[in-house]
């Protein structure tokens, strides 16, 4: 492979006075570096040599990136020298920058992320020297610097390191005595991490970064109400893949708050999350009757799973049963520890706002409110539908199989718009599946009716078999119990539910079983299928 002709020898001064280099020499020596870069490129590929060699030229251009970071850190602190010397004399007001920092003009005009920029002036901050009011001069992070301007330091490590030292400041000065003994612990991190990232990799400074952390918070840090308003919160950052994402910063109460809620999904402990007192609350409500009061108490007095045999108290891990009642291998929950968790909190706003244990927003309890057009509602979405609506009112546009899915469990108010979108007609709001009903469904189905599924019936909601917007009747020959997983499930895939003499039994989609076998829960009922239906 032939190479391009040796570049020009660069003839740089062993010392030399600095301001009397110009911006035009400046650029053609930055010039004659590209040209030596681009010949370097090309030996590095060709050049022969042993592995050792080729270690070391690694580690000379390796240090030479380093070199370029520095350079870019320095050019950058030069750069926002220059625009605030420009933006603050007002006798120059013709003359102003039309960008309002040098971050801003550098991302612009350098093609940078602002984020890279950042990392350059953070860095430039930390190092350079600056007199304080006594007359000292100070640098904030001198190991760094040192480390930097020998170019042993990437400026993405530098960035980091510095980040994380300043970022535990507050937490160290909150658990030393004084500011002495604060700076003294500041500057053996700092020395920790610098000596991890000179010795090993990036990775072993986040490990020695993490140490740190939990050896402060074991000190016994608090966070302080000027900790909590930078930090703490509820932080959107945007979707993927068509998920959105969160961010949630805690405090130690607010965590247990969120385990607590989250530990019903996460770890059940009881057969079907009713406590006894609910479980008489409702037989109570139904009427006292020998078959109900029965199958509630034995259905908490069993573990999970379980049920006393006829011969010598013999158990059964029976969970799913076919159309005959002989036992199935009951799918596996598919959900992640993560889904869980969501799943927990979702139940438990989701009982909130249900309860109407909020406060007024706007004169009404907080609800969830969408907006769909009929032809959406009732079929799946075509492209070709022009009037398509399908909207919330806080995220805004929302998928029309969403709505359809709230539908199951929602109050339904429908509205008449005219041809400009004034209200022609208005209704009155209808709860699709009556108390009364939802009482007669907890009794018949115990906890979600998916085969093998465990969740009780206090976290399960009335599902449609028969979609309520494509003509389903609100009955309990239509209806069926199922947690909100498996409520997604049934709406977003091909899985199916089956009526058979008012039991509700699952289909699977072609590609789990050819056969598709009809399946249904026994984990709470592991009668025969033609003792479960309920006669009303």
């Amino acid at each position: 492979m032939e190479v391009g002709v040796k570049p020009t020898q660069l003839d740089a001064p062993s010392t030399f006075d600095a301001t009397e280099y110009s911006v035009t020499a400046l650029r053609e020596h930055a010039l004659l570096l590209q040209s030596h870069f681009a010949f370097l490129a090309e030996v590095a590929i060709v050049v022969p040599g042993s592995a050792s060699e080729l270690d070391d030229v690694g580690l000379a251009f390796e240090r030479l990136s380093h070199q370029v970071g520095r350079l870019q850190v320095n050019f950058a602190a030069r750069m926002e020298q220059a625009i605030q010397d420009l933006n603050s004399d007002v006798q120059l007001s013709s003359e102003r920058s039309k960008f309002r920092s040098a971050k801003e003009r550098l991302s612009q005009v350098l093609h940078v992320n602002p984020g890279e920029v950042q990392k350059r002036l953070d860095i430039a901050h930390a190092i350079t020297p600056v007199e304080s009011p006594e007359g000292d001069v100070e640098t904030a992070h001198p190991l760094i610097g040192r480390a930097f301007e020998d170019a042993a330091l990437p400026v993405s490590l530098a960035a980091k390191m510095i980040g994380a030292v300043d970022r535990l400041r507050a937490p160290i000065e909150q658990v030393t005595g004084s500011a002495e003994e604060a700076d003294l612990l500041s500057d053996c991190m700092e020395a920790d991490l610098l000596k991890a990232a000179t010795s090993s990799t990036p990775k072993a400074v986040d490990r020695r970064v993490k140490d740190w952390e939990n050896r402060i918070n074991s000190m016994g840090v608090l966070p302080t109400q000027q900790v909590k308003q930078e930090i703490q919160g509820a932080f959107y950052l945007g979707r993927f893949m068509g998920l959105h994402r969160w961010s949630l910063l805690a405090d130690d109460l607010q965590h247990e708050t969120l385990l607590t809620v989250m530990a019903p999904e996460v770890s059940p402990r009881s057969r079907n999350h009713v406590s006894e007192d609910a479980g008489s609350r409702l037989g109570t409500q139904l009427g006292s009757g020998a078959g109900l009061d029965s199958g509630l108490d034995s259905g908490l007095d069993s573990g999970p799973g379980s049920r006393a045999g006829a011969e010598g108290g013999e158990v059964s891990e029976t969970v799913a049963l076919d159309e005959n009642g002989k036992p199935l291998e009951a799918p596996k929950d598919g959900r992640s520890l993560a889904q869980k968790r969501l799943d927990g909190v979702l139940h438990a706003l989701s009982a909130g706002l249900k309860g109407g244990n909020v406060s007024l927003h706007g004169g009404y309890h907080p609800q969830v409110i969408v907006n769909i057009d009929q032809k959406s509602l009732e079929r799946d979405l075509l492209a070709s539908y022009v009037e398509f609506r399908s909207d919330a009112v806080h995220s805004g546009p929302i998928n029309p199989r969403i709505i359809r899915q709230l539908a199951c469990n929602a109050e339904l108010l429908p509205v008449v718009l005219g041809g400009d979108s004034q209200v022609v007609d208005a209704g009155n709001r209808r709860r699709l599946f009556s108390a009364e009903q939802r009482k007669l469904l907890y009794a018949r189905d115990r906890g979600c009716t998916f085969p093998g599924c465990t969740t009780g019936v206090d976290r399960c909601e009335a599902h449609h078999v028969l979609e309520y917007s494509k003509g389903g009747v609100t009955t309990l020959e239509n209806a069926a119990m199922v947690c909100s997983h498996h409520h997604h499930l049934v709406h977003e895939t091909a899985w199916a539910i089956v009526m058979r003499n008012g039991v509700p039994f699952w289909k699977p989609p072609v590609h789990e079983d050819a056969q598709r076998p009809l399946m249904r829960n026994a984990y709470f009922h592991p009668e025969k299928a033609q003792q479960l239906a309920l006669s009303v």
